[in-house]
């Protein structure tokens, strides 16, 4: 990532979080909020801080699994660390569109082919929608009418956010499985490109041609990928169930009465909550996601500030402490590099007197 975007997602996300206090204090009641929190029983919490951990362990580890069957070469150390800096280049771009590109340019530093590193961290990505579709899936099989019910004039919100999800999954399917797709996409764009409004698809399109064939080439590789595909995806559906589950302990934290018998519902209520907001364009969806997860779960008749009390224990937890966990990943993995390349630089030196 470039310094200048870098800067400038930074400065963006700073902007949004000052705007996230003025709108809690205007929401709530500051001092109550504050006194809930510090009355809160912070054996919960270091439960919530446990499960963040493990999550933060297992999350990377999916894609670490790929990346070593792709190529032996690339090290342990750093096949997690490069997994583990998602948290802090997806937490800091808008749509969480900044992992995937670091990481791509992370494994060409490492020595991967850029061919091989698309294939794998598409493979990813792809894990990732069939794993985000289970949960959703699984949400409105076993609890759509009590989900609608609670979330009322906002389930347009959440069938968009759950439609666009499920149609990347089908999409990045039928990319992989006919060409013709691709080709009746790309004859589309050719077509849309010719209104004016429409003109500057013109220069994307050689990108979309790209990435079908990336999507292809990564489904071609699933048959040599069996045992470590699955891995990837059990880890992958153990570590969202982790994530999503922050609230239930959050509100064990708070004193909220509810029951373990809640906890599946919970872990349903959460998913929707970000389903709903995948398509603000902000770093984590950062004001839409703190919105609704407060009016999701003001279904438990808690209290505005109780439930902006539940969301800054969740958002923290699974938001800013993440990413703070992808930044430290980030720096690690950035001296490790320096250090190969003036060992590197140094050996060619004496190799050369």
């Amino acid at each position: 990532m470039k310094k200048k975007g870098f800067l400038k997602n930074i400065i963006l996300l700073i902007s949004i979080v000052v705007f996230l206090i003025i709108m809690i204090i205007s929401l709530g009641d500051i001092k109550t909020i504050i006194k809930t929190l510090l009355e809160a029983n912070y054996w919960f919490i270091l439960v919530i801080i446990g499960l963040m951990i493990v999550y933060f362990i297992l999350w990377p580890i999916s894609l670490a699994i790929l990346i070593r069957k792709e190529d032996k070469n690339i090290k342990k150390n750093d096949a997690y660390l490069i997994g583990a800096s998602e948290f802090f280049f997806n937490g800091i771009t808008p749509f969480s569109s900044g992992g995937q590109p670091f990481q791509a340019y992370a494994l060409k530093q490492k020595g991967m082919k850029l061919s091989s590193s698309t294939s794998v961290l598409m493979l990813n990505f792809i894990i990732y929608q069939f794993v985000i579709n289970i949960f959703s899936i699984l949400a409105i099989l076993f609890y759509f009418n009590r989900i609608k019910t609670v979330i009322d004039n906002l389930i347009w919100i959440a069938v968009i956010g759950f439609t666009m999800n499920f149609l990347i999954l089908v999409l990045l399917i039928l990319l992989a499985i006919s060409s013709k797709v691709g080709t009746i996409i790309h004859k589309f764009l050719v077509w849309l490109s010719h209104f004016k409004l429409f003109r500057r698809l013109e220069s994307k399109i050689p990108s979309f041609d790209l990435y079908v064939k990336e999507v292809q080439a990564a489904f071609k590789t699933i048959h040599t990928r069996k045992i470590q595909i699955l891995l990837s995806l059990v880890l992958k559906i153990i570590s969202l169930a982790i994530y999503y589950a922050v609230p239930y302990f959050g509100m064990l934290a708070l004193r909220i009465d509810v029951g373990f018998e809640n906890i599946f519902f919970i872990i349903s209520m959460t998913c929707f909550s970000l389903t709903m907001v995948t398509w603000i364009p902000t770093p984590g969806s950062s004001g839409g996601a703190e919105l609704t997860f407060s009016a999701i779960f003001m279904i438990f008749a808690i209290s505005t500030n109780l439930s902006i009390s539940l969301m800054l224990i969740w958002r923290f937890c699974t938001y800013y402490l993440t990413m703070i966990y992808g930044f430290i990943a980030y720096m690690i993995f950035e001296r490790s590099r320096r250090k190969d390349e003036n060992r590197n630089i140094h050996g060619h030196v004496l190799s050369d007197n």
